[in-house]
């Protein structure tokens, strides 16, 4: 399982700080290398077309990584959107029944918000996350059985023929929330993108080797600027783990939450 692997479990900063140290370290092999072979790295030109092959593989997977991560974004922040449009629905549908059965459906909806608002906000722990989302499931399932057993009086068949294709369209957005939420950049894109970035700070310091001095502010400013576009990539791609979340629905949940209470 994606949740359980050794690059999502370990916290981004510390992969980040590694990843520095060793764009730095290449950068310094490459500058011992060139000298070793300096007749071969200030002579010729194959080294800078290697470097420039690199360079551009590097940008091809940073951009084609930050697409996907983009993407997966959007798609978890569609889902919520969904989920809440669908929540609202229902709210506003349980008004078509009689008022014994508009309060039970009230308290099942008042249940379903408060475990998708402890889902939301719950932390990185794969174990409690499957059990709040197998909870979540089985909270839809006693509306639509109440709504299936209510349709069988005629009185209630306006409220049934709107109720329980809500209710069924609201247990559909939920598992795709759920599954774009597990859906990330499967992690070989992203080691082959640390590897290219390896590259090209190993060919950055090779390559300079036939100058007087090496500048280490610009090797160590366009390092750092490689780590925090890669940073900002990961985090994008990890929607319990990074520092750019969706707070904004999920305040619109809360909102719901408090809509239906106010509505009894």
């Amino acid at each position: 399982m994606k949740d359980n692997s050794f690059f999502y479990r370990t916290d981004l900063w510390l992969i980040m700080v590694l990843l520095f140290g060793m764009l730095l370290a290449a950068t310094y092999v490459g500058m011992r290398i060139g000298l070793i072979r300096k007749p071969y790295a200030t002579d010729t030109d194959e080294h800078s077309v290697v470097m420039a092959s690199v360079i551009g593989l590097q940008g091809l997977i940073l951009a084609f990584t930050f697409a996907m991560s983009g993407s997966r974004f959007e798609a978890r922040r569609q889902s919520i959107s969904e989920e809440n449009i669908g929540i609202r629905a229902v709210i506003v549908l349980v008004n078509l029944y009689e008022p014994a059965d508009r309060q039970e459906f009230r308290k099942e909806l008042d249940a379903y918000l408060e475990i998708r608002i402890k889902y939301y906000e719950m932390g990185f722990d794969p174990p409690r996350l499957a059990a709040t989302r197998e909870k979540s499931r089985l909270l839809i399932m006693p509306m639509i059985k109440r709504a299936i057993r209510l349709s069988g009086n005629p009185g209630n068949q306006l409220a049934s023929e709107q109720m329980i294709p809500a209710l069924l369209e609201l247990l559909k957005v939920q598992e795709a929330r759920h599954t774009a939420v597990r859906d990330r950049v499967p992690d070989p894109i992203v080691y082959m993108l640390f590897i290219l970035s390896v590259a090209t700070a190993f060919f950055a310091g090779y390559g300079g080797i036939g100058r007087k001095r090496i500048d280490w502010l610009a090797i160590f400013i366009f390092h750092f600027l490689v780590i925090m576009v890669i940073y900002i990539t990961l985090v994008l791609d990890r929607p319990r783990r990074g520092i750019i979340k969706l707070n904004d629905l999920h305040e619109l949940t809360v909102d719901l939450r408090r809509f239906n209470q106010q509505s009894e």
